[in-house]
C-alpha cells in the first residue's frame, strides 16, 4: 500500500480514512473484506493422518507386505509357525508407528501458533473515539496507538510518533534498534513499522496499511508454507536400502520359486519355500533397532541442550557439510556493550584491568555517560544494580557502574531538563544542577554531529582548542570503528550556567565510545573445532556488512571475507551466487527472508548438507528449506522453533559441535549395526536354497529366522548403535554427497565374507549331527523327527554363536578391534547373554523345544560351535588387516 501511494494525502485517500479513525460499521465491512488480523505459520495436522502416515513409509510397508505373505503361507501349510512369524511382524510395525506416532504428537501439540507476536488486544481509535479491541478485529485504515512495551499489530505508517524506538530484529536480524518518526509528507522507511516488531521506547499512533496475511510477517508466513523440505540423508538412505532388500528377496524368492518348478516340485511347495526366502531376507529387526539407536542418541543430545524435535535429524546434523548461521544472539549475546574508548587521542581497549575511574582523561567520560541516558535502575541484585532502557545507552551505563559507583555519581547532580534524542538532529542531551551550584549539560549523539558542536576537546592537562586537525583525527577515528563493524557515539559536556539553547554549541568534546553485540565466549573454540570437522561456516545477517565481518573475524570464522548485501545479492542469478559461495570468503549482510533461501538454495544446488541457525520469525522459510534446522531454545521465537528440527535448549554455539559429533557417531554405527545384521541373512537364506537344490532336510525353518531377527540380534545390534564416537571422528572431513548408508562395500563384507563363514560353520554343525544320527545323503526326513529337530537346533546354534563373534568384530570398520574385548558395552554384553540363555533355552526347555522345532543335539556337537565366535571375529580381523594395507574393495 505504501509503495502504491507516496504521500500522505494519496495514501489516507486510499485508505478512507480521516483523523478521526474509522466508524464501527465502516471496520466492520472492512473486517469481512480483508478477513481477521491473523496468521498462522503452522497448519495442524490430523492425527489420524499422521498416525496413518506412519505405516506407509516404504520400510514398514515391506514389513506388512512379509507379513500378509506369512499369513498366505499358514493358509497354504498351517501348523509350521507362519502366524507366529506374521503377527510379530505386525507387532513390530504396530510398536514402531506408535512410539514415533507419540514423538510427533507431542511436538505437534507444542507447535501450533506464533500468537505471541500478535497481542491479544490493542487500542484503536473507533467513531472517533479510543476503545481497547481484539487484535484479531484490526483493519486497514484502523488509527492505532503504540506505546513502550507493546508489540506492533500490524503494518503501518507513523502519522505521530515520540522518541520512538522500535526493535525489529524477529524480522530483519539486524540487532540495532531503530529510531522511527512521523510521516511528514513523503513516506520513508523511518516511518513505517511492521507487525511483530517491538516498541523499545516512546509512543505514537500508526495508520494501519496491511493486516494479516497482507503483513511483512505475513509474507514470511507465505513464503515458510511454501518450501519445500526434503528428505534428510538418513531416510534417502534406508529408503534405498529398502528398495535394494525388496528387489533381492523379490528375486531370490521368484528365481527359486521358478527352479522348484522346473525341478518338479509341487506349485504349493514352491511358493512357501519361496515365502519363506523373502521373509528370511527381510531383516525384520532393523527397524525397531534403527529407531532405538536414533532414539538414545537424541536423549543424549538431550542431556546436552540439544532437542531433537524429529529423531532422524540427529543423523542429518552429522551429515552437514555447511552451517549457516545468524549472528545476532546465536554467534553473539544479543546485548550490546562497550567495546573501546577514544580519549586524549588515545584508543582504550574497554575491557582493560584498569581503574578508569582514576584516570583524569577518562573520568569526565565515565560522568557524561552516567549522566546523559534514560536509563531507569530497577533493583539491586547481589549488591550490583539492574538497569531497563535503551540497549545502547544501557550498556555505557554497565560500563560506568563497573568503573565507579553510578548511583553515587548520578547523586552529585539534580535534574533540571532533558532534549530526547532525535533521529533527525542525531543527539540528546541531559540538563543538571551540580552541588557547587553550576549548571552542568552533559550531550550524546553521532561523531559527524558532535564535532560541529563542539570547540575544545578535554585531555589529561586540560581543555585545548578543537583546531581543523585534531578534529580531523576524531573523525578519521569515528571512522575506523565505524568501519569496523562497531556503534559509535560522542560524548561532550559544557558547564556553566547558561541558556540551554546556546549551551548546546561550544561544547568541550571528551571521546568516542564505541560498542558491539560481543561474540560468545564459548563460540570461538566451536567455530575451530567445525573448521577441523570439514565443516564451513557462512555467517547471513540482517545487520550491516562491516558488524557482520567483524564479528565473523572476531571468531576466526573468516580472516579477509567479501561482503554481500542484500543489494548487491538481488541482482545475482543462481549461477552467479554459487560462484560467489565456492570463490571463497564470503559474508552476508542487510539479507532479506527470502535471500536467506536463497542462499541455501545455492548451497543445496552446489551438492553441500546445509544447517541453519536462527531465532527470528525471518529465519522459519530458510530453517524449514535446510537439511537440519537449529533453533534458539530461550531467545527462538515460536515460529523458528517450528521450522527447525533441533531446539538449543542453552542457545549456544558449541552445542553444535556436541550434536554434530553425535550425528556422525549414530551414522558410523547404525552402518556398524546394518553390517551385522545382514550378516546373518546368508546362513537364513541359503538353507532354503539348499533344501529346493539338493536333497537334504531343510536346515532352519522360517519361525527360528524369525527368532535370530527379533530376539537374539536386537540387543547386540543396539549395542552397536550406542558405541561412543571413535577419537578421530570430528577430524574427519563431513561423507561425501553421494556416500551410500548400504553399499556395495557392506554388502560384500557381509554377504560375501562373514555371511558365507556363518554359513559354512553352521552347515558343518548340521551335518555333523545328521551324520552322528545315522542319516545318509538323500534319505528324506521328516520335520518332526527327532533328528532333524536336533540338527536344526545345532545350525541355529552355530547362527547365533557366530553372530556372537561378529558383534565384536564389528565394533570397528578398519582398526583392530581386539583392544575392544576388555572395554565392554552393556548392550553388547547384555546381548551376548540373552543370545546363550536363547539358545540353552530352546535346546532343553520342552514348552519352547516345540515352539521353535528343537531337540538337545550331542554335547560333543558344542565345541565346534563354541569355537564359531572365534573363528567369525579371527575372519574379520583378517579382512580388517588386509584394509588397512590397502585392499580398499574389502572394505566396508
Amino acid at each position: 500500500m505504501t509503495a502504491e501511494y507516496p504521500d500522505r494525502r494519496a495514501l489516507f485517500d486510499a485508505l478512507g480514512c480521516a483523523d478521526g479513525g474509522l466508524s464501527g460499521g465502516e471496520a466492520r465491512a472492512r473486517l469481512l473484506r480483508y478477513g481477521p488480523n491473523r496468521i498462522t505459520f503452522h497448519r495442524r495436522r490430523s492425527p489420524l493422518r499422521m498416525l496413518a502416515a506412519e505405516f506407509v513409509a516404504l520400510f514398514p510397508l515391506l514389513l506388512l507386505a512379509a507379513s500378509a505373505l506369512s499369513f498366505i503361507a499358514h493358509a497354504l501349510s498351517p501348523g509350521e509357525g507362519y502366524e507366529l512369524i506374521a503377527a510379530a511382524l505386525l507387532l513390530v510395525v504396530v510398536l514402531n508407528a506408535s512410539v514415533s506416532f507419540i514423538q510427533n504428537y507431542k511436538v505437534e501439540k507444542l507447535m501450533v501458533s506464533f500468537l505471541d507476536y500478535i497481542p491479544k488486544e490493542v487500542v484503536v481509535l473507533r467513531d472517533g473515539e479510543k476503545v481497547l479491541l481484539d487484535a484479531n478485529e484490526v483493519v486497514p485504515g484502523d488509527l492505532l496507538f503504540i506505546q513502550e512495551g507493546d508489540k506492533i499489530p500490524a503494518d503501518g505508517v507513523l502519522v505521530s510518533a515520540e522518541n520512538l524506538l522500535i526493535d525489529e530484529s524477529i524480522l530483519t536480524g539486524e540487532s540495532e534498534p531503530l529510531a522511527k518518526v512521523a510521516l511528514a509528507d513523503e513516506i520513508v522507511a523511518a516511518c513505517r513499522v511492521s507487525s511483530g516488531a517491538t516498541v523499545l521506547g516512546g509512543h505514537a499512533a500508526v495508520l494501519v496499511t496491511g493486516t494479516g496475511r497482507a503483513t511483512t510477517l505475513g509474507a514470511i508466513s507465505r513464503l515458510s508454507r511454501g518450501v519445500v523440505q526434503d528428505l534428510t540423508p538418513m531416510q534417502r538412505e534406508l529408503k534405498a536400502f529398502v528398495q535394494k532388500i525388496t528387489w533381492l528377496a523379490l528375486g531370490i524368492g521368484g528365481l527359486f520359486f521358478l527352479v522348484g518348478f522346473f525341478i518338479g516340485n509341487p506349485f504349493w511347495t514352491n511358493l512357501i519355500f519361496a515365502i519363506g526366502i523373502i521373509v528370511a531376507n527381510v531383516p525384520e529387526g532393523l527397524l525397531p533397532t534403527v529407531t532405538l539407536a536414533l532414539t538414545q542418541s537424541s536423549v543424549r543430545m538431550g542431556r546436552r541442550n540439544a532437542l531433537v524435535k524429529q529423531i532422524l535429524s540427529v543423523e542429518t546434523l552429522g551429515g552437514t557439510t555447511v552451517i549457516c548461521t545468524d549472528k545476532t544472539g546465536t554467534l553473539t549475546r544479543n546485548r550490546l556493550q562497550v567495546e573501546r574508548l577514544f580519549v586524549d587521542f588515545e584508543d582504550l581497549p574497554a575491557g582493560e584491568r584498569r581503574r578508569f575511574s582514576r584516570d583524569a582523561a577518562v573520568r569526565p567520560l565515565l560522568e557524561a555517560m552516567a549522566l546523559c541516558n534514560d536509563v531507569m535502575v530497577l533493583e539491586h541484585e547481589k549488591g550490583r544494580e539492574r538497569f531497563k532502557g535503551d540497549p545502547t545507552e544501557t550498556a555505557m551505563v554497565e560500563f560506568v557502574d563497573r568503573h565507579t559507583r553510578l548511583e553515587s555519581l548520578r547523586a552529585a547532580f539534580r535534574p533540571l531538563a532533558t532534549r530526547a534524542f532525535d533521529a533527525q538532529a542525531k543527539y540528546m542531551w541531559n540538563r543538571f544542577r551540580g552541588r557547587d551550584g553550576g549548571s552542568y549539560l552533559a550531550v550524546k549523539g553521532a561523531p559527524e554531529v558532535m564535532l560541529e558542536r563542539c570547540d575544545r576537546v578535554h585531555r589529561r592537562g586540560g581543555e585545548v582548542a578543537l583546531d581543523p586537525e585534531r578534529r580531523a583525527q576524531l573523525a578519521e577515528q569515528a571512522r575506523q570503528y565505524a568501519g569496523q563493524g562497531l556503534r559509535v557515539l560522542s560524548l561532550a559536556c559544557r558547564r556553566d550556567g547558561g541558556e540551554v539553547e546556546a549551551q548546546a554549541e561550544g561544547l568541550v568534546f571528551l571521546g568516542h565510545v564505541a560498542l558491539v553485540d560481543p561474540p560468545r565466549p564459548e563460540v570461538p573454540a566451536a567455530v575451530a573445532a567445525c573448521k577441523s570437522a570439514g565443516i564451513r561456516i557462512v555467517v547471513i545477517s540482517g545487520d550491516k556488512g562491516e558488524t557482520v565481518s567483524y564479528i565473523a573475524r572476531q571468531l576466526g570464522i573468516v580472516t579477509t571475507p567479501k561482503v554481500i548485501e542484500g543489494e548487491q545479492l538481488s541482482n545475482m542469478d543462481l549461477e552467479e551466487l554459487i560462484e560467489v559461495l565456492r570463490g571463497g570468503e564470503v559474508v552476508f549482510a542487510r539479507i532479506a527472508p527470502e535471500q536467506k533461501l536463497d542462499i541455501v538454495n545455492a548451497l543445496k544446488e552446489m551438492g553441500e548438507v546445509v544447517a541453519v541457525t536462527g531465532d527470528g520469525v525471518n529465519d522459519a522459510p530458510a530453517l524449514k528449506r535446510a537439511d537440519i534446522g537449529i533453533a534458539m531454545g530461550r531467545r527462538g521465537t515460536d515460529v523458528a522453533k517450528e521450522a527447525s528440527d533441533i531446539i538449543l535448549l542453552d542457545d549456544n554455539f558449541a552445542t553444535i559441535v556436541h550434536a554434530v559429533e553425535e550425528g556422525r557417531a549414530v551414522y558410523d554405527n547404525i552402518k556398524k549395526f546394518i553390517t551385522y545384521v545382514l550378516t546373518s541373512n546368508i546362513p537364513e537364506i541359503l538353507p532354503f536354497i539348499a533344501y529346493v537344490l539338493l536333497p537334504i532336510p531343510l536346515p532352519i525353518t522360517v519361525i527360528q529366522i524369525l527368532a535370530i531377527d527379533l530376539i537374539t540380534d536386537i540387543l547386540p545390534a543396539i549395542g552397536l548403535g550406542n558405541l561412543p564416537p571413535e577419537a578421530d571422528i570430528m577430524r574427519r572431513p563431513p561423507r561425501r554427497r553421494g556416500e551410500r548408508l548400504v553399499g556395495a562395500k557392506t554388502f560384500l563384507r557381509s554377504y560375501g565374507i562373514i555371511g558365507p563363514a556363518e554359513a559354512a560353520l553352521s552347515f558343518a554343525v548340521f551335518f555333523l549331527v545328521l551324520g552322528h544320527g545315522g542319516w545318509s545323503w538323500g534319505a528324506p526326513l521328516a520335520l518332526d523327527a527327532p533328528l532333524h529337530q536336533q540338527a536344526s537346533a545345532a545350525f541355529l546354534a552355530a547362527i547365533i554363536f557366530s553372530q556372537i563373534g561378529n558383534v565384536m568384530a564389528c565394533r570397528t570398520n578398519r582398526q583392530s578391534a581386539v583392544p575392544l574385548l576388555l572395554a565392554p558395552n552393556r548392550w553388547i554384553v547384555a546381548g551376548i547373554a540373552v543370545e546363550v540363555l536363547f539358545i540353552v533355552l530352546v535346546v532343553y526347555v520342552p514348552p519352547l523345544r516345540h515352539l521353535f522345532n528343537a531337540q538337545p543335539f550331542p554335547v560333543p556337537v558344542w565345541f565346534p560351535i563354541l569355537l564359531a565366535p572365534l573363528v567369525i571375529f579371527a575372519i574379520e580381523e583378517g579382512r580388517k588387516y588386509w584394509v588397512r594395507r590397502g585392499a580398499a574393495p574389502l572394505s566396508g
